[in-house]
């Protein structure tokens, strides 16, 4: 019985592991005023190895970034990049393309070696393209992580990487 369980435990965890897939970011960043400030935050994103394209909106100081076909994607570095041009991360999210994968508050999921941790929101299930907002101090303004504080509780099992708080 307690095979049969551990089999039916890892199907389900594999399928978790390959149904998710991260297309883009989008992140607005803290301090863009000038066209000199959009080109360092968009140089230094451009420097990692996994970024494919940057495109920066210096009105609504953000960017969207495109990815690389099967490169692992590192969202702390995507936040130290902005921080390390001089700037700090407003809001940060991914879309990423589901099949089928089925989530409710405090539920996790595993993604290219990481745990995903849902924090409020509705149960449902995700297919096709599903943005979520990464919260925690390296995602969002000091004051705003705060309230996200509670909700933050590691419960995911699986992955030995790192485990990421995202909502809907």
């Amino acid at each position: 019985m307690k095979k049969a369980l551990f089999v039916a435990l890892l199907c389900c965890l594999s399928s978790f592991l390959t149904n998710a897939q991260i297309t883009e970011v989008e992140l607005g960043v803290n301090g863009l005023t000038c066209s000199q400030c959009s080109r360092s935050v968009e140089m230094r994103i451009r420097k990692l190895s996994f970024v494919k394209d940057v495109q920066m909106n210096l009105e609504h100081t953000d960017a969207k970034i495109f990815f690389k076909d099967k490169q692992n994607i590192d969202i702390d570095k995507i936040a130290q990049a902005v921080v390390d041009a001089g700037f700090s991360v407003r809001y940060l999210q991914a879309t990423f393309t589901f099949n089928h994968v089925s989530v409710s508050p405090n539920s996790c999921f595993s993604y290219d070696r990481n745990n995903y941790r849902i924090v409020k929101g509705e149960p449902t299930v995700l297919n096709g393209s599903t943005t979520l907002k990464f919260v925690g101090d390296e995602f969002l303004p000091r004051k705003e992580a705060k309230k996200w504080l509670p909700y933050m509780k590691n419960t995911c099992a699986g992955s030995p990487g790192k485990t990421y708080y995202v909502t809907m």
